[in-house]
């Protein structure tokens, strides 16, 4: 587990303890969802993911938020890891308690166990790591007390891929997806 990984479970771990005063968890929504529907080539994993998200205040919340991944590739091993990210979101005009359009900064990090790759005889797997940083917008529809999001937006992201040959990159990545979630406490 990375240190970002470690850091976003204790920062979490502190809302939901309610650590530091009393506005924390306000709304506790607890979001399930599988990205995307369907997968497109190996640019778009198929990826199923947990989240909470933890009112600060009526306009904020914290959500921290986990998915396994599973690249389909071209040799007999896929590319599969996890992946979390931290996001503070600050719902701009909530009708009510975070609810509505969003505008919401994040940090990720995960990891991919890579396949063999196009070599069919290499026995070599390698790990991919990664960390990103971004901003979201998006809009969570609250009925009663079933939640509907969408977001997207860009990510300045960071990747090393170890082995016999280990690289770096840096580019500028997409982050989108589509939750359902369950308002536990509102």
């Amino acid at each position: 587990m990375t240190s970002i990984s470690r850091l976003c479970i204790l920062l979490m771990a502190g809302v939901l303890t309610g650590t530091g005063t009393r506005a924390l968890g306000q709304t506790i929504t607890a979001k399930l969802s599988v990205n995307p529907i369907v997968q497109i080539e190996e640019l778009v994993p198929l990826a199923a993911g947990l989240a909470v998200e933890v009112g600060v205040t009526p306009h904020s919340a914290l959500q921290l938020s986990g998915s396994y991944r599973h690249f389909r590739n071209q040799d007999e091993e896929p590319d599969t890891g996890s992946k979390f990210y931290l996001d503070y979101r600050y719902y701009v005009q909530p009708a009510q308690t975070n609810d509505g359009l969003f505008i919401s900064p994040f940090i990720g990090a995960g990891s991919l166990r890579l396949g063999t790759g196009d070599d069919l005889n290499s026995t070599v797997r390698r790990t991919r790591y990664e960390q990103e940083a971004g901003v979201l917008l998006g809009y969570q529809a609250v009925f009663s007390r079933f939640t509907l999001e969408g977001f997207a937006g860009p990510a300045y992201r960071r990747q090393t891929t170890s082995g016999l040959y280990p690289d770096t990159d840096y580019f500028i990545w997409l982050r989108a997806g589509f939750t359902a979630g369950l308002r536990l406490r509102k």
